[in-house]
C-alpha cells in the first residue's frame, strides 16, 4: 500500500505540473482516448476510473468546462448519454504522453529489473482482469 501511494503521489506531482490535471483526470482523458470515438457510457468510465461516483461527477464537469471532453446523447439509448474527448482533450492526452511514461518509469519501472518488471507485468494483468470479471 505505502508503495502504491508513493508511486500515485509522484505520479499526480507530475501530472499537475506538465498538464494542469490531477492524475485521476488524466487517467480519464487516457480511458476516453483508447475507447471508441463515439464515448462512453458513465458506468462504463466509472468502472474504469478510481475516483467515488461523487468525484467521478466533479471531475467529468471540470474536464468538460475546460472543453476537454463533451457528453453526447448516446444514438442507441436517447436517454443514455456518452462521454467523449474533443480534439483539445486528445491534443492534451498526445501532448501529455512522453511526460506520463517518463513518470511512470521514474516512480515506478526504473526501480525494477527486467524479469521483476516482467513478473509483475503478468501478475497486474491477472489482478486488473479478476476485477473486471
Amino acid at each position: 500500500m505505502v508503495a502504491s501511494v508513493a508511486v500515485t503521489r509522484g505520479m499526480d506531482r507530475d501530472s499537475q505540473a506538465a498538464n494542469g490535471l490531477p492524475l485521476a483526470e488524466h487517467h480519464l482523458l487516457a480511458v476516453l482516448g483508447e475507447g471508441p470515438d463515439t464515448g462512453i457510457r458513465p458506468t462504463d468510465l466509472a468502472a474504469a476510473s478510481t475516483l467515488t461516483k461523487s468525484g467521478l461527477t466533479r471531475a467529468v464537469d471540470r474536464l468538460e468546462s475546460a472543453g476537454l471532453i463533451e457528453r453526447r446523447e448516446c444514438p442507441s439509448d436517447g436517454r443514455g448519454q456518452l462521454i467523449a474527448l474533443t480534439a483539445k482533450g486528445r491534443q492534451v492526452l498526445r501532448r501529455a504522453a512522453p511526460e506520463f511514461f517518463r513518470a511512470i518509469a521514474r516512480h515506478f519501472a526504473d526501480h525494477l529489473t527486467e524479469p521483476e518488471i516482467e513478473t509483475i507485468t503478468g501478475v497486474f494483468e491477472r489482478i486488473a482482469a479478476a476485477g473486471r470479471a
